[in-house]
């Protein structure tokens, strides 16, 4: 899997090595990371071990959007928490103030799964990876480079190659979503109920 310097390495080459501005080209690929995460919505879960009398916990850092809250602690089932306002007096859970709030407060110990759809995290460091599927980081290239090789300071007289990158990049980022919307769907909890 490659890193950012490799994907660094990578848009220089597509470049024909013209530009050299790292720190403007891992912008860019931070930009086509975080546009394949909006339009896809990668998924993500924390587990949350609840303590008798308390309703309150954080959310992870990554935290973008609620999914489902399940708890597993029986063998035969999974329960559902419903996701409800923090003003109705509802059993469930609440999102409030970069918390997640457990509405009647848990009276038991017990271990709950929190999904939710999540931000991207950035690259920053040489030798990070991309956290989405492999067959997808060739793309964060191509989206740095199309963009690079449409800036004016480069005055290309044929815009064929930018071209070229920026459909490669709209067909990827197509499939990509495509691909995580699919997997969003066969991932999604189901609940089995024991008489």
């Amino acid at each position: 899997m490659p890193t950012l310097e490799e994907i660094r390495i990578r848009v220089f080459r597509a470049t024909s090595g013209m530009y050299t501005d790292t720190y403007h080209m891992t912008d860019l690929i931070n930009d086509a990371i975080h546009q394949l995460v909006e339009g896809a919505r990668l998924r993500d879960s924390s587990s949350i071990a609840v303590t008798p009398g308390v309703n309150t916990y954080s959310l992870p850092a990554n935290f973008k959007s609620p999914g489902s809250l399940l708890d597993a602690t029986s063998a035969d089932s999974l329960v559902p928490y419903e996701l409800v306002d923090i003003t109705e007096n509802r059993t469930g859970y609440a999102i409030e103030a970069g918390n997640l709030i457990i509405k009647p407060t848990p009276q038991e110990s017990r271990t709950l799964t929190h999904y939710y759809y999540k931000y991207a995290t950035p690259l920053v460091s040489e030798t990070d990876v991309p956290e989405i599927d492999p067959q997808y980081h060739d793309l964060l290239a191509f989206y740095a480079a199309g963009m690079i090789l449409l800036l004016p300071q480069l005055s290309i007289a044929d815009k064929t190659l930018s071209d070229r990158y920026m459909n490669r990049w709209n067909e990827g980022k197509a499939s990509f979503i495509s691909d995580m919307q699919r997997k969003n769907k066969s991932s999604r909890a189901r609940t089995v109920n024991t008489w």
